[in-house]
């Protein structure tokens, strides 16, 4: 037990280390852990890469097409003026007294396909004409930044989320996860919306040049569609499991139900959205798309690596006779979860990142420790996704995102949108403890 602990102790040290202090990317980052882990260990270095290369590769499997197609799905929407589009009517359907609720609402919409970062610089543009009636710059952009936040790290198919259920093995109850993340991002959006109206009353702003995009009119409608879609086709396919009457139709459910066929299905309708010269500019949409996809492949493969070495090793089994004899092991396993990605959060800013390192590494504990139903481990989702919020500093692209785009000084983000995230992290924490609690 004791060499196994501080095997992993020193190869997480050795994941956090070389990200901070050498600026290596967290592909050879968990490429090294696994293989500290298992020298450590004893095992030979064969036999550590054959099981590095068997987990990656089963974690590409499970999630590969998955990443490329949501990212394709993203990118089409923020191009081609989708997401001001939803924006824009969301803003309009809430009044001008509602408009800090209403830019929260947005964040939380966008913020389950696109990244949380590319949906601010988009969906800022919309402050400043908001901002000149109601006089609340400040309030709005906190309001956005969180709301994007929240789904950015709850809800597939967001690619942390998306990443942290096929880590987990509850890519095939892909609709209870998005469910789950959904009922978990309500609290955790509406402490943000009271802290972002607290905080951003007086802060004083000078708004960044943003340069308008060239916008396309759309309905409504055409743009939900490639949104929702996806989500309601996802959900479907979860239906047998609640309602007895349609077990003799499970098959045709799960067809339906297939995300990555969901997935598809939103893409297809969002290239209804593209017109006029965007119909030759998306094949460079779609590469650019790829290529992001390509970088989130290779980091959640190497997390793969690095869980199957640890598997490997026997720690489950040490996990479980700890935890036995625990009246609170569930609580404590959450808390083990969100403390781990909070501190891969802080260290090296990336929040998807935290998601896919501390959901592979858990992976291999969580049946020890009874997360063993699709609906506790969705529940160990949440608690890594509140790690994974705590906390946005000046590590993170976000921080810089929301600081420059909004034109709050660094310094006052600091006491703004990062005690904001922080609160946002804790909430998710306790949500996640309540939903234990109810299992």
């Amino acid at each position: 037990m004791v060499q196994i602990s501080l095997s992993l102790l020193f190869s997480i040290l050795a994941l956090i280390g070389v990200g901070r202090y050498f600026k290596l990317h967290p592909f050879f980052s968990l490429l090294l852990a696994a293989l500290v882990f298992g020298t450590l260990q004893g095992n030979p270095i064969l036999k550590t890469f054959s099981e590095m290369q068997s987990g990656f590769g089963l974690m590409l499997q499970q999630i590969g097409f998955l990443v490329a197609i949501g990212s394709c799905l993203g990118i089409v929407m923020e191009k081609t003026g989708a997401m001001a589009t939803l924006g824009n009517s969301i803003v309009k359907s809430f009044g001008p007294k509602r408009t800090v609720l209403a830019m929260s609402l947005i964040g939380v919409v966008v913020g389950i396909p696109v990244f949380c970062d590319s949906g601010f610089i988009i969906l800022s543009r919309l402050v400043p004409s908001i901002a000149s009636a109601s006089g609340t710059s400040a309030q709005l952009s906190l309001a956005l930044s969180s709301g994007l936040y929240a789904t950015h790290t709850l809800v597939p198919p967001t690619p942390g989320p998306l990443a942290a259920a096929a880590n987990l093995g509850i890519s095939s109850h892909l609709g209870l996860v998005i469910l789950i993340g959904l009922l978990s991002a309500i609290p955790v959006a509406t402490v943000a919306y009271f802290l972002a109206k607290k905080l951003g009353v007086n802060i004083p702003v000078t708004l960044a040049d943003i340069q308008s995009m060239d916008q396309k009119n759309h309905t409504l409608l055409l743009c939900l569609l490639p949104l929702l879609l996806p989500i309601l086709l996802i959900a479907c396919g979860s239906l047998p499991t609640f309602f007895n009457s349609l077990q003799s139709q499970a098959t045709l459910f799960q067809i339906i139900g297939n995300p990555v066929l969901a997935l598809l299905i939103g893409l297809l309708f969002a290239f209804f959205l593209i017109k006029g010269k965007q119909k030759q500019e998306w094949p460079g949409w779609i590469a650019e798309a790829l290529k992001d996809a390509g970088l989130i492949l290779l980091i959640t493969g190497a997390g793969g690596a690095f869980g199957s070495v640890i598997k490997s090793s026997g720690v489950d089994l040490i996990l479980k006779e700890y935890l036995s004899d625990s009246q609170s092991a569930g609580v404590a396993f959450l808390l083990v979860g969100f403390s781990l990605a909070a501190v891969l959060k802080t260290a090296q800013g990336s929040s998807t990142s935290a998601i896919i390192i501390t959901s592979s590494l858990l992976a291999p504990l969580a049946p020890s420790a009874g997360f063993d139903s699709p609906v506790a481990l969705a529940t160990l989702m949440v608690a890594i996704g509140g790690g994974a919020m705590t906390v946005s500093h000046a590590n993170d692209s976000y921080f810089w995102v929301v600081s420059q785009f909004s034109g709050i000084h660094e310094r006052i983000a600091y006491r703004s949108y990062t005690v904001i995230t922080l609160a946002q992290g804790l909430t998710a924490l306790l949500t996640s403890i309540l939903l234990l609690s109810l299992l």
